[in-house]
């Protein structure tokens, strides 16, 4: 799906330039002259993922149309270009919502990856709003009701509020980020900014995360803050930072211990009040012991660890995922037995994927197992729990059912077991059991 872009910059030739741009970049673009119009179509619904907005313009300036966005669209971020005011007032447009800001005049290159870090970001909003609107689970962004979820759900609502720093692993495609902005959730702090370690070249993110100063180097034509500083009173979430160069982690280590940073090029430090959120799906103990990552840094990011399962061990969610992920559409018991048993290696992330991709192939009004990816039906070793009689479209709960029962007969009616396999706890599976025959005797 082709993200929608909003331009509103009063500059003729500068509006049109952002168009190509950003066109030719693979974006959908809708540009206008000054603040009413661009509010006027967002009002209407318009299609937008970002607006990109001058501040200074005609009637309305671009830090009034900031705030009925807020109001109006909160869902799309906003990016705020401006060639007058200073460095603190940009940051006040931040801290009063604007995804992001640029100085005029400014690089494409650095407009573009300012985008796509904004796009990124709106998808991942959007995603949690869908997800929060399930009642499968006391966090907005999960769906789940297996036993490890609830212990997840568990150690984020005791994490949370702590505002000490946390490290969470889990394999690719598991939803650490989605951990993270829920741990922030709880927290009560302001601004959430998110940067993946491994994006960037070594000089690169070191000014992205501590900011430079004017002529720190080649193309630093202005000061800018790092995302240190944006973060100020909120949230920084380091993805992959086991990708860190190893001569940026003793600054990062300061700045966890201090609250100190140290723009490049600069010759004084600023103080921060930033909660650091860690990410990684490698094993930081190893990169520890192979001299890949700092010890003391190690410990200093580990205060919290915050394992999240992956999907082969929540096998009881897949169903309540499989029905997120079709949007009202129907599957045929067999495609969600062979889903049920495959391992999962892109987790949550591949689900979907197969899901998305059976819908587009499939022209039957159910997914069949023939929709389904070549290695997933290959490794479907569960299509043996359906019956073969059982061809009908049934409802998802109906399939549970089915499975859940299936299950146990195969462990000979052992509920430890079979709790063990399903994913679930103990109490959950007798509680399903009771309301099986409950269904049965009514």
């Amino acid at each position: 799906m082709t993200d929608h872009i909003v331009i509103v910059e009063d500059d003729r030739e500068l509006r049109l330039l952002l168009r190509e741009t950003l066109a030719d970049a693979g974006h959908a673009v809708s540009d206008f002259a000054n603040a009413e119009s661009a509010l006027g179509y967002l009002t209407g619904s318009g299609a937008a993922d970002l607006v990109i907005t001058d501040l200074i313009l005609p009637g309305m300036r671009g830090n009034e149309l900031l705030r009925e966005i807020r109001t109006r669209r909160p869902e799309v971020n906003v990016m705020v270009v401006t060639a007058f005011g200073s460095i603190d007032s940009a940051i006040e447009l931040v801290k009063a919502g604007a995804f992001d800001y640029l100085t005029k005049p400014f690089g494409t290159d650095e407009m573009l990856l300012s985008v796509d870090r904004a796009l990124s970001e709106s998808r991942l909003r959007r995603e949690v709003a869908r997800l929060s609107r399930s009642a499968r689970a006391p966090l907005p962004g999960f769906i789940g009701a297996s036993r490890v979820m609830d212990e997840l759900f568990a150690l984020i609502q005791r994490v949370g509020p702590s505002q000490r720093a946390a490290l969470i692993s889990g394999e690719s495609g598991t939803g650490k980020e989605l951990v993270a902005r829920a741990i922030h959730a709880t927290s009560g702090r302001g601004s959430f900014v998110a940067v993946n370690c491994s994006a960037f070249p070594e000089n690169l993110l070191e000014s992205e995360l501590f900011g430079h100063e004017k002529g720190a180097f080649t193309g630093a034509g202005r000061d800018k803050p790092g995302l240190f500083e944006t973060a100020h009173r909120g949230t920084l979430f380091l993805d992959e930072v086991t990708e860190m160069p190893a001569s940026l982690q003793p600054k990062l280590l300061r700045a966890l211990e201090s609250g100190e940073i140290r723009r490049v090029g600069a010759t004084n430090t600023r103080m921060v009040d930033v909660r650091v959120i860690a990410a990684s799906n490698q094993n930081l103990e190893e990169a520890v012991a192979q001299g890949r990552f700092r010890e003391d840094l190690f410990w200093r990011l580990n205060v919290v660890q915050i394992p999240v399962p992956p999907l082969r061990e929540r096998v009881a969610d897949i169903p309540l995922l499989v029905e997120h992920f079709l949007d009202g559409r129907a599957i045929a018991p067999e495609a969600i037995a062979v889903l049920a048993a495959y391992p999962w290696p892109g987790n949550v992330r591949e689900l979907r994927n197969a899901i998305e991709r059976a819908m587009t192939l499939s022209a039957s009004e159910a997914i069949q197992i023939a929709d389904l990816p070549p290695r997933i039906r290959e490794e479907g070793r569960a299509a043996a729990l359906v019956s073969a009689a059982s061809r009908k479209q049934v409802p998802l709960r109906v399939l549970e059912r089915d499975y859940i029962l299936e299950v146990l007969r195969q462990v000979g009616g052992n509920k430890s077991r079979a709790a063990e396999i399903l994913g679930l706890d103990r109490k959950t599976l007798y509680r399903k059991l009771d309301e099986y025959a409950a269904e049965a005797d009514s």
